[in-house]
């Protein structure tokens, strides 16, 4: 979605939120001009963030797509192409990243009918999902019955990766059963340091399948030290808060999520496998047995879900960039 799509759907969002808040359309455009010029907001920033709430110091605790794009690109400044492209594509990613992660998968272009007969046969719930795309999106669950000749017709070629649909921890299933519920973390890298800037529980909405927060899921702040649900969610673009689950119910406030140590563990390692990578929001999937990667971003990693606590995260992430 380009720059202007963006500020379409923005301006179309702005009579609701302005209802549920308020405030009139007119005053939340300017705050978002002064929000936008002054403090480097993109759009979603202002409404996720609620930043029309905030003075001017207040604003500032946040870490906003201005200097995400800044701190981004000075910790990854020595990437190179294939370093950068593997972010990208998810077939590589899994190649890369091969010993976190656990999942069964194809790259669709270098296998053979065969091996996607014998893939389909060994899988009844999978997933195809297109090596470059963002926000949830080009991805197709397949379940049950496949037709697998049909099946290789349709994708014979095609630039797809087929995963099998991830057998998720049960108390991660109570929250939304029809998603499997990610953990996204950011990290940064300087040498062999490691920081943890934070975390969110993105869980899908009703009779999704991604719980991305572009796709209608709802995103709850996480205490990194803990593990816990530290607060209410919210879903990107409509002003609630969420204390229960919005389809199933489930509070999640105080919910402890599994193997919080070892998801720690296992993002701090991956963030050390590729030599000149610094900032990453790794999307990561907990098991009954552990936890294993799904995907990593480092293309605007994304700091909106991570500060849904109200907190802000700039401070720390300044003087971690900016240490010798």
């Amino acid at each position: 979605m380009t720059t202007l799509q963006f500020f379409k759907r923005f301006l179309d969002l702005l009579p609701e939120w302005s209802r549920q808040t308020g405030r009139s359309t007119l005053r939340l455009l300017i705050e978002f001009a002064v929000c936008r010029i002054f403090y480097g907001a993109n759009t979603e920033e202002f409404l996720a963030l609620r930043l029309y709430r905030y003075n001017a110091r207040e604003r500032r605790r946040f870490l906003l797509y201005r200097a995400t794009v800044r701190f981004s690109d000075r910790l990854n400044a020595g990437a190179d192409a294939e370093e950068l492209r593997l972010f990208d594509d998810k077939a590589r990613f899994n190649a890369v990243f091969r010993d976190f992660v656990k999942r069964d998968w194809l790259y669709v272009p270098e296998s053979t009918p065969e091996e996607i007969r014998a893939f389909i046969a060994r899988n009844d719930k999978f997933l195809a999902k297109a090596c470059v795309s963002t926000q949830g999106k080009n991805i197709f669950l397949y379940e049950g019955e496949v037709d697998a000749e049909a099946f290789i017709r349709e994708y014979e070629g095609k630039p797809f990766l087929l995963e099998t649909f991830i057998t998720q921890h049960p108390d991660m299933t109570a929250l939304n059963p029809t998603t499997v519920n990610t953990v996204r973390i950011l990290t940064m890298r300087r040498g062999d340091r490691v920081m943890t800037v934070g975390a969110c529980l993105r869980c899908g909405g009703a009779d999704a399948y991604v719980d991305n927060f572009h796709s209608g899921g709802v995103a709850y702040p996480i205490d990194v030290e803990t593990g816990v649900v530290s607060g209410p969610g919210r879903r990107l673009l409509t002003p609630g808060e969420y204390i229960r689950h919005p389809s199933t119910g489930h509070i999640l406030p105080g919910f402890e999520l599994p193997h919080w140590e070892e998801l720690v563990r296992t993002v701090t390692a991956a963030a050390l496998t590729v030599p000149h990578i610094g900032f990453v929001g790794w999307d990561v999937a907990i098991t009954a047995d552990g936890v294993e990667p799904v995907e990593g971003n480092i293309n605007y990693p994304d700091p909106i879900v991570v500060q849904l606590d109200d907190q802000g995260v700039y401070e720390r992430v300044r003087r971690f960039v900016n240490e010798g």
